[in-house]
């Protein structure tokens, strides 16, 4: 019946959490069905223009039955697109929302050893200027964010970053707004302990620290903040 796959393309967003929920990793684009959608509107189109065209605006004027066929062809068109689009939507929010919570850090969370949810699922990497560790080798179970997203969708995460890393650019120096907000920081220094290995990190300043997991470090907040919203480190 008409409409039947949009329906379950919809559903079956509905039903996971996983779609907004930065936690878990983002489901893989379904593009076998969303092409299968599109073939469908496509010909109901298709049919549609051959239908006013034979007929003319005469007969679909006056045959009832005609007029009522065209239109529920028409209502399933229509119905696709809004099911398409709530689809996309849907999983647009949820990449941004995994954006956010990897502290706006793109490489981090496009690389192999994320689990698509900003949390590392491995260890190490080096990085440089305060933001953390890039990604290195990780667990064989992770997910990578970067299969489960269309073409389309990885250009809209690389250009909402872009955008975003302008916009914050102006005022960085007083306020990283892509930096946690639960805790308020009390004080510039802070007390952190490593749980997961970050490898080796350079610092602002150009110092070069080896975090290994257990080991408990000092050090200014504005350095490691990337570091302990990305998971590798925590306060204590």
């Amino acid at each position: 019946m008409y409409g039947d796959l949009a329906v379950q393309l919809v559903t079956s967003s509905h039903r996971s959490t996983l779609s907004t929920t930065p936690q878990l990793p983002l489901p893989k684009y379904a593009l076998p069905l969303i092409l299968s959608i599109c073939l469908e509107t496509r010909q109901l189109g298709t049919a549609l223009a051959a239908a006013a065209e034979q007929h003319g605006q005469l007969s679909l004027s006056q045959d009832r039955g005609l007029v009522c066929a065209l239109t529920v062809q028409h209502l399933a068109v229509r119905r696709n697109k809004r099911c398409l689009l709530a689809y996309l939507a849907t999983r647009v929010g949820g990449i941004r929302e995994r954006w956010w919570d990897a502290g706006g850090a793109l490489a981090y969370l496009l690389a192999a050893n994320t689990n698509g949810s900003g949390a590392p699922a491995g260890a190490g990497a080096g990085g440089a200027g305060g933001a953390g560790a890039s990604a290195g080798a990780g667990d064989e179970g992770g997910q990578d964010l970067r299969s489960a997203l269309s073409p389309q969708e990885l250009d809209f995460l690389r250009g909402y970053n872009e955008l975003m890393l302008d916009y914050k650019s102006d005022f960085l120096d007083v306020l990283d707004i892509t930096a946690g907000i639960d805790r308020p920081p009390g004080e510039l220094m802070v007390d952190v302990r490593v749980i997961r290995d970050a490898g080796e990190v350079v610092l602002e300043g150009g110092e070069r620290i080896e975090f290994t997991k257990g080991e408990r470090f000092r050090l200014a907040r504005s350095q490691v903040e990337r570091l302990i919203v990305q998971g590798f480190l925590e306060e204590v």
